[in-house]
């Protein structure tokens, strides 16, 4: 038996293999299994190839895991297109559809001699079940439930649930082919045992995705409006609360294009009401003049980026970790605009709510990133208490303020109380052109330095901020490892790793990227003589956005990849080691 297996599947638009995934996950946390499902697709807007890689696990895991356990190709042309997302080792049990034609020594994968190599006739089993071509997928169930031992009444379950509204023939058809699919398994056993140990804990788990929980999340921080454009792979965000938000007092506008959507958010904001919006890398640059009025009106907002590859169209279905350096510096004039990331789906509800929270507090637009593979993935999680969930509103002008109200005051913390159209006495000037305290437009250098100062300065105690940092390790070790966003889940199993394995190793994970908390970074760097930085994009952005701020020593290095090309925690540890066993003059500062 198992505790821990990945499995990978990919085919033809149309084949249902996200949905044979999402059923194979469901099916695990209903048992109590833990689970990471993430989804790639091809650039078609339709057809194309699609997979999933399912990880199911005994125990909490953050990332999809490194070579498959399972590998099912129902083609071999689309299973060859996702390359290293898919990656064939020699602990690989390959399954495919004995209809390509293939032999079991000619399959083409390169430099893998995986354990097992075995055709099945799946297409063939589809055509005998009544269903042809569109109950492979439901075959495919059948094998993986036989051969993994995965909730067969669940999967069953969750057939007829699905299909109910297409009538009882094809609910008979599917059901058929999944009794096919799971008679071939229990009449030819796999020669490596995949079967899964029993869950270690018991009761089922939810099963979640990155963008609904943003969705809900802002629901929850009292998000009353929502304005954007859809744009993958953000898009689940605004659908979300299209349906959900009306429920609970709130508006959502989809835009005619990227620009009027967070306009509408300011004028929102700008009205008193909690406000966000969510696109990906390009929408980013259509908003960043919006962003740039909110800053200096001093109105809070949400907008989430689910990046993809990049620039440009660049890769929509595939996540990348590259739109840090855009996101804290893609602003005309001195500005600071707080970013978060969230470290996998089950965290974008707390970040997503904390976005809210400092938006609302410092007044201002706040950044979250996230990704395609944290929003678009599957994974399992405990229940949200949303009554313990802490709300922040912003500052209102209290009696004493509003005789005379004066909004943009110079005050101690840098923030000035914020009223709203329709508040008695609180009327006010509100444009995107330098101001006085009152808000009349000035071209005065003194005041423009002025109020550069109070925009910059009241944001010195959120760089203070430890809860925003995940912190583990002995204190004072040699090596630190940092990371940040949906790579995060590998390092922090590497971490595990490496500590158990005995490398005297500490972690840091910031949730704040930017500003830069320079004196939490430089209290984690103190002992460090050698160290690693992880992230998801060719230029190692975080790397360079530290060493602006902080004093990075010399022995750090970068472990940066671009999107589609995964990085695993057997691949950090590896780099973990090299650094723990080279020579201490090759890393002196």
């Amino acid at each position: 038996m198992t505790t821990d297996l990945v499995i990978g599947m990919a085919g033809s638009g149309g084949d249902g293999i996200v949905s044979a995934g999402e059923s194979l996950l469901t099916a695990a946390a209903l048992e109590g299994y833990h689970g990471v499902l993430t989804k790639s697709f091809g650039p078609q807007i339709r057809g194309g190839e699609s997979s999933f890689r399912l990880r199911v696990c005994t125990k909490k895991v953050l990332n999809p895991g490194g070579g498959l356990d399972i590998a099912v190709a129902l083609n071999w042309e689309d299973f060859l297109k996702f390359g290293s997302e898919l990656p064939v080792s020699g602990r690989t049990t390959v399954i495919y559809d004995a209809a390509t034609g293939v032999a079991p020594d000619g399959i083409p994968v390169k430099d893998a001699l995986p354990a097992e190599v075995l055709p099945v006739p799946i297409e063939q089993m589809a055509r005998e079940s009544g269903g042809g071509d569109r109950v492979k997928n439901t075959v495919v169930l059948g094998l993986m439930s036989g051969w993994v031992g995965l909730g067969r009444e669940q999967v069953v379950a969750g057939i007829r649930k699905r299909l109910a509204r297409k009538g009882a023939e094809v609910v008979e058809r599917a059901e058929k082919a999944f009794a096919a699919g799971l008679a071939f398994a229990e009449a030819h056993p796999l020669r490596v045992d995949r079967t899964m140990a029993p869950p270690a804990e018991s009761g089922a788990k939810f099963v979640v995705d990155g963008n609904d929980l943003c969705a809900a999340a802002a629901i929850v921080a009292g998000c009353e409006f929502f304005g954007g454009y859809p744009i993958t792979p953000s898009s689940e965000i605004m659908h979300f609360l299209g349906r959900e938000i009306w429920r609970y007092g709130g508006t959502m506008l989809q835009a005619e294009d990227e620009i009027a959507g967070i306009g509408a958010v300011v004028g929102a904001s700008f009205a008193g009401k909690k406000a966000m919006t969510a696109t990906s890398g390009p929408g980013m640059s259509l908003k960043t003049e919006m962003l740039g009025l909110a800053s200096i009106a001093e109105l809070p907002l949400v907008c989430v980026n689910v990046q993809r590859g990049g620039p440009s169209t660049g890769i929509p279905t595939k996540g990348e970790q590259s739109d840090l350096l855009q996101a804290a510096f893609s602003a005309h004039g001195d500005v600071i605009r707080p970013v978060l990331a969230a470290i996998s789906a089950e965290d974008m509800f707390a970040v997503t709510v904390e976005a809210f929270n400092i938006a609302e507090h410092y007044q201002t637009p706040v950044i979250v990133l996230s990704d395609q593979e944290v929003g678009q993935r599957k994974e399992t999680a405990d229940p949200i208490d949303a009554s313990a969930v802490r709300t922040v509103d912003r500052l209102r002008p209290s009696a004493e303020d509003l005789n005379p109200y004066v909004r943009f005051r110079f005050t101690e913390s840098g923030i000035s109380p914020i009223s709203h159209p329709g508040m008695p006495g609180g009327n006010y000037l509100a444009s995107g052109i330098e101001h006085t305290e009152n808000g009349s437009p000035t071209a005065g250098g003194e005041m423009h330095s002025r109020m550069n100062e109070k925009r910059l300065r009241k944001f010195e105690p959120l760089k203070q901020r430890a809860d925003l940092f995940l912190r583990a390790g002995n204190p004072n070790a040699r090596i630190g490892l940092i990371s940040w966003g949906s790579t995060a889940g590998a390092v922090i199993e590497a971490f595990e790793l490496a500590a158990a394995d005995g490398l005297d190793v500490k972690l840091l994970v910031p949730r704040l990227l930017y500003p830069v908390a320079d004196g939490i970074f430089q209290d984690f760097l103190a002992s460090v003589e050698r160290g690693l930085i992880v992230e998801q994009n060719h230029q190692a952005q975080l790397y360079r956005l530290l060493r602006m701020f902080v004093d990075v020593p010399g022995g750090v290095e970068t472990l940066a990849k671009s999107g589609s090309n995964p990085i695993t925690p057997s691949e950090i540890v590896e780099r973990l080691r090299r650094l723990a066993a080279a020579p201490k003059a090759e890393t002196a500062r």
